[in-house]
């Protein structure tokens, strides 16, 4: 995508624009907008173009317009007032929890913090779980939670060892019964990994087989705690941060 900072029109032909419903282009126009505020093309406190401006620049009518600003008011990035128009909110506002504007921020946004911020969520809400889920993961989950540490160590294929890291989490997430928790913390990983920052390969899986394996022995040995703290270690240390950032967060 064309990262330019200044309004422009989606990157499709007139033809494209009139024969798609006008639900798909609001929200892909609101997608737009959406990039273009994270990144601060659009600074806090500042008015969006006016709705007439909006249809000339996307080349779609009014209802499709409104219907996009208010996508995006729904994810805290705007204020919309009836004769003042849209206003561009601070950050503060955002609702960061929203696929899109977490996907965009961890995109754009140099700082490391939010970055540091989500594997800390993250490592919480797992070290939560796992500590409920100690006694609840069943003979059957722990031989399983084994085959996949088994896996882990054996193949190469990247999209093998994914999908056995993700069912060891996955896993213990359900047995937890914390869907809630299992939730965000599923919306955090993926964005993360449609944003770019995780691509793991046989060498990364290696070292991080072994502090699965810690959370796994402890789990067998029935310590939530020691298997929580394992936990948290491992994703502190694993999950997409550089060693300084992984210093700074511990």
């Amino acid at each position: 995508m064309n990262r330019s900072s200044t309004a422009r029109p989606l990157l499709v032909s007139p033809e494209q624009t009139r024969a798609k419903r006008p639900y798909r282009l609001s929200e892909e126009i609101a997608a737009e907008i959406t990039d273009q505020i994270v990144r601060g093309v659009y600074p806090p406190g500042t008015a969006l173009p006016n709705e007439t401006r909006l249809c000339e620049i996307f080349g779609v009518s009014r209802p499709v317009i409104r219907e996009a600003l208010k996508v995006i008011e729904q994810k805290g990035l705007v204020r919309i007032r009836q004769g003042e128009g849209t206003t561009a909110l601070a950050r503060e506002e955002w609702n960061l929890l929203d696929p899109d504007v977490l996907r965009n921020s961890l995109e754009n946004q140099g700082s490391s913090t939010l970055r540091e911020d989500v594997v800390a969520l993250r490592r919480d809400l797992e070290m939560n779980m796992v500590r409920r889920a100690t006694l609840r993961l069943t003979p059957a989950d722990l031989e399983e939670l084994k085959g996949l540490l088994e896996t882990m160590d054996t193949v190469s294929d990247p999209q093998l060892l994914h999908l056995a890291d993700s069912r060891f989490h996955s896993l213990i997430h359900q047995a937890s019964g914390n869907d809630i928790a299992r939730t965000i913390v599923l919306l955090l990983v993926t964005e993360v990994t449609t944003a770019g920052s995780l691509n793991p390969g046989r060498d990364v899986y290696g070292d991080s087989n072994l502090s699965h394996r810690n959370v796994y022995e402890r789990l067998v040995a029935g310590d939530s705690e020691g298997a929580a703290q394992a936990m948290g270690e491992h994703i502190a240390q694993r999950w997409f941060l550089s060693n300084r950032e992984y210093d700074e967060l511990s």
